[in-house]
């Protein structure tokens, strides 16, 4: 499959995906989420979906339950994504939490948790 329809694809996936879960998942392990990324096989059969928790405090078990609960979800969620993709196959849906963020934040942390230690070469001798 081309590159040109393979994005095609996840573009309709991500913008049919995120009002499908955010009104119609009723499920109280999911809360408001983003999609980071969507990956989608060569042969387009099989889609895997990165997601992050947009709640201020989130933390990894709220995204796991999250990624749990859309799992269990991927079903439903395929079936309403058939309405809106014209291909014969729809993609296999997975749900994976994306530490991007997180690790994005702990990196910015420990940079400003550096500048306010005072460096060792600083010190006159």
């Amino acid at each position: 499959m081309d590159q040109t329809r393979r994005s095609r694809i996840t573009s309709v996936l991500e913008r049919e995906l995120t009002p499908i879960i955010a009104r119609k998942l009723k499920d109280p392990r999911i809360g408001p989420i983003a999609i980071t990324k969507i990956d989608l096989s060569s042969d387009a059969s099989q889609a895997v979906i990165y997601i992050s928790p947009i709640s201020a405090l989130s933390d990894a078990t709220e995204a796991k339950e999250c990624v749990s609960g859309l799992n269990s979800a991927a079903g439903f969620l395929r079936r309403h994504v058939a309405d809106f993709l014209q291909i014969r196959n729809i993609p296999h849906l997975i749900f994976k939490a994306d530490a991007g963020i997180e690790n994005t934040s702990r990196v910015h942390e420990l940079l400003k948790q550096i500048e306010r230690e005072p460096s060792s070469d600083d010190s006159d001798t």
